[in-house]
């Protein structure tokens, strides 16, 4: 996945749940992670100034409990791997 397909994947996934920070499902690798999306280098704000294709996404728990981070590389997500954690 580029970092605009994830930028404009989060952004529709961002307007239907109404936050900054939604509740996501990705596939990376043959898994399915989902959290709480709260970081994503595909955003303009947060973009370095170099031209690396390699950002993340950073999820974190959906649950009360702070577990650990998961980091996934943005690169490695298939073009549809990104979708609401509430969508079948």
């Amino acid at each position: 996945m580029t970092f605009e397909q994830c930028h404009a994947n989060l952004m529709t996934i961002r307007r239907s749940q109404g936050t900054d920070c939604p509740a996501v499902k990705v596939a990376y690798n043959g898994m399915i992670y989902q959290g709480r999306l709260t970081r994503a280098d595909s955003d303009p704000e947060v973009r370095r100034s170099s031209h690396s294709p390699f950002g993340v996404l950073v999820l974190e728990n959906l649950g009360l409990a702070r577990d650990p981070e998961t980091i996934l590389q943005i690169a490695n997500i298939p073009e549809d791997g990104i979708r609401d954690v509430s969508a079948a």
